[in-house]
C-alpha cells in the first residue's frame, strides 16, 4: 500500500514540478517586460503623470491603488464583492465597524445596551458628524436608512441579515432603539457590515437612481465621490469636514487593471502605489524587491469544493468522505498556490467561536478507494466538476489538479471551466431542479467572523437555492436544529459549544471537499507606511501616508 502511494505521490509530484515550470517561465518574461524600458503606448499616461503620489508641500498628495474589477455599484446596500468595499468603506460608515483584529468596534456609534430579553437594543450615536452634503447625522437618519434597506424595491442582496428586524425608534437626536421580533446574538455584526452603512436622507432623495453610480454627499466618511470612469479608474477627495483624525491625501484613485502582471508593473515602475493581489508566482520576488514592501495574511475565505448531495453516487456519505482522503490539500497549496493558503481543519477558521480542530481529512488515496469500493463504486463513476477562471487564486489550475487527483483513485472526471463569472454565480445558484452541478470550486469569505456568517447560509437546509447558498442541497435536521438555536443564543459561551457541535456534524457529513483558507496581499511602494490588512479581504488605509 506505502508503495503505491508513493508512486502515486511521484506522479502528482511531476505534474505539479511542470506546473511551477511553467509559471516560473511565464513570472520570469513578465520581470523581462517590467524592468524594460518603456516608451510610446507604453509609457506613463498623461493622466497618471498629472495625478503621480508626491509629498510636496505645494503639490496635490495622491494615492494612486491598482485594482483587478471594476465597481459593479457604489451604493454599499447594493455590494457585494470585497474588492468594490475597499473603495465605498472609505465614503460610507457603519454604526459599528470590524478592526484589523476581527474585533467589533464602535463607528458611528459610540455604545450600546440589550434588553434581558434580546429583542431590544438601544444605541448611542456619535455628536458631531455630518454627511458630505453637510446635513447632520442623527437617529432619524438611522431610521431612514434601516428603513430603505428593508424596501424590497431597493437592491440589497445581504438583505436577509435584516430579517429578524421588526424596527427601527427615534428616541431622541442621538439615540436610536432596534426592536427585533426575536433574540439574534450577531445583530452587532449584522451592523457593521458594509452594506449597512448610513446614508444621507436628503443626498438619497436627491441623487434617486444615480446613487449607485454617483454618490455625491451621501456618506460620512474621510473621502468622497469625484467621478468614476467606468473600466478605467474611481477618483475620491478628501473630506475636509471629516469628524475624525484627517485623512493624510488629498486625492485617491483606484485604476481597474484586470491583468495581475500589468497591476505589479506599474507598481515596479512607479505608475502606482499599491496594488492587491499580485501573482502568487511572483510574492517571493517581490518580497526580495528593493523598495517594495509585501503584506499578506490568512482571509476570512474558504476555499472549497461543493459537492451536490442529492446528485447520484454523491448522496452516500461515504463517497462524499471519499473524495475528501482524495485530494493532497497540502500539496495543492505548496505547489499550486505557493504557499499562499492554510488548510482547512473545521468548516470554521480558528479565529471563530465555535472552533474546534477536527480528525483532518489526510491524503490517502487507498482509503478513499477502500470507502468507494463499500459504497459500491469500486470502478468509480463519472463526474464533473466545474471552476471559474481568475475570480479566486490560481482557481483553474486547483481544479485541474483535484480532477486529477480523482481519477486516480478511479473516477472519471471532466473539469468544466467557466470563463464569466456572472454566469458561473447563476449556475450556483440555480435552484435543485435546474442545477448542473455536480462538483464545483467555490469561495466563501464572510466580512463579520461569527459562525453564524459562516455556517447558516451554506449548511442550513432552508437556504437551498434561490433562497440562500447551500448550493450542495445539504440537509441534515440537527445541524439546522443547532444553527437556529446558536443565532437566538446570546450566552457566547453556549453559542461556542453549540457550534462546534454543529461544525462537527457538518465536517462528518462532508457536503464539500474541504480545501484551504485563502491569503489575502497587498504589495505597495515602501513610500507608503500605515497599510492594514484586514482578515476579510480588505485594506485600510485610514492612517496611511507618505513618508516625510
Amino acid at each position: 500500500m506505502e508503495k503505491r502511494k508513493r508512486r502515486l505521490r511521484a506522479s502528482i509530484q511531476k505534474s505539479f514540478s511542470i506546473l511551477i515550470i511553467v509559471l516560473i517561465v511565464v513570472s520570469a518574461i513578465g520581470g523581462y517586460m517590467i524592468l524594460k524600458p518603456r516608451s510610446g503606448a507604453e509609457a506613463t499616461s498623461s493622466t497618471q503623470r498629472q495625478e503621480a503620489g508626491t509629498t510636496s508641500a505645494t503639490s496635490e498628495k495622491v494615492l494612486r491603488i491598482g485594482i483587478g474589477i471594476d465597481a459593479d455599484t457604489l451604493f454599499p446596500a447594493s455590494g457585494t464583492t470585497t474588492t468594490v468595499f475597499n473603495i465605498m468603506r472609505m465614503m460610507f460608515e457603519t454604526l459599528f465597524r470590524v478592526d484589523e483584529h476581527g474585533k467589533i468596534q464602535p463607528q458611528l456609534a459610540t455604545n450600546y445596551t440589550v434588553s434581558s430579553d434580546g429583542l431590544v437594543y438601544t444605541i448611542k450615536l456619535r455628536r458631531g458628524v455630518r454627511f458630505h452634503d453637510g446635513t447632520p447625522f442623527n437617529a432619524s437618519a438611522v431610521k431612514f436608512t434601516f428603513e430603505k434597506l428593508l424596501d424590497p424595491n431597493i437592491v440589497m442582496p445581504t438583505r436577509g441579515y435584516l430579517k429578524p428586524l421588526k424596527e427601527v425608534r427615534v428616541i431622541d437626536d442621538y439615540t436610536v432603539e432596534f426592536r427585533l421580533k426575536q433574540p439574534y446574538a450577531p445583530f452587532i455584526g449584522v451592523l457593521a457590515m458594509g452594506s449597512m452603512a448610513i446614508f444621507s436622507p436628503s443626498s438619497f432623495q436627491k441623487l434617486g437612481d444615480k446613487v449607485s453610480k454617483e454618490p455625491q454627499g451621501l456618506g460620512t466618511g474621510p473621502y468622497k465621490f469625484s467621478q468614476w470612469i467606468r473600466g478605467e479608474k474611481i477618483v475620491l477627495v478628501r473630506n475636509d469636514d471629516y469628524w475624525g483624525p484627517k485623512p493624510f491625501f488629498d486625492k485617491v484613485v483606484f485604476y481597474v487593471i484586470p491583468d495581475a502582471q500589468t497591476r505589479e508593473a506599474k507598481l515596479l515602475s512607479g505608475e502606482l502605489d499599491l496594488i492587491i493581489q499580485p501573482p502568487s508566482a511572483d510574492i517571493q520576488r517581490l518580497e526580495n524587491q528593493p523598495h517594495i514592501v509585501v503584506l499578506k495574511t490568512l482571509s476570512t475565505r474558504v476555499m472549497y469544493i461543493g459537492i451536490n448531495t442529492q446528485y447520484g453516487p454523491l448522496r452516500d456519505k461515504k463517497v462524499r468522505k471519499a473524495l475528501n482522503y482524495a485530494v493532497d490539500k497540502e500539496a495543492l497549496i505548496k505547489n499550486v498556490l505557493f504557499g499562499l493558503g492554510g488548510e482547512m481543519d473545521s468548516p470554521l477558521p480558528s479565529f471563530s467561536i465555535g472552533y474546534r480542530r477536527l480528525p483532518a481529512y489526510s491524503y490517502d488515496p487507498d482509503k478513499a478507494r477502500e470507502l468507494l469500493k463499500e459504497a459500491g463504486y469500486p470502478n468509480g463513476f463519472k463526474i464533473t466538476l466545474y471552476t471559474p477562471v481568475g475570480r479566486y487564486l490560481f482557481d483553474k489550475e486547483v481544479a485541474q489538479a483535484i480532477g486529477q487527483y480523482l481519477r486516480d483513485v478511479g473516477l472519471d472526471v471532466e473539469v468544466k471551466p467557466v470563463a464569466d463569472w456572472p454566469t458561473y454565480v447563476h449556475m450556483v445558484l440555480a435552484p435543485l431542479n435546474k442545477t448542473e452541478l455536480q462538483l464545483f470550486l467555490l469561495g466563501w469569505a464572510p466580512t463579520i467572523p461569527d459562525p453564524h456568517f459562516y455556517l447558516y447560509q451554506r449548511f442550513h437546509s432552508s437556504q437551498w437555492p434561490p433562497h440562500g447558498f447551500n448550493n450542495f442541497f445539504y440537509k441534515n435536521p440537527e445541524v439546522d436544529r443547532l444553527l437556529d438555536e446558536g443565532v437566538k443564543t446570546p450566552d457566547e459561551a453556549k453559542r461556542d459549544g453549540i457550534y462546534a457541535e454543529a461544525s462537527r456534524l457538518i465536517w462528518d457529513d462532508a457536503p464539500n471537499i474541504f480545501l484551504y483558507l485563502q491569503y489575502f496581499v497587498v504589495v505597495h511602494t515602501d513610500k507608503l507606511e500605515g497599510v492594514k490588512l484586514m482578515p476579510y479581504e480588505m485594506f485600510d488605509i485610514s492612517s496611511a501616508r507618505f513618508k516625510q
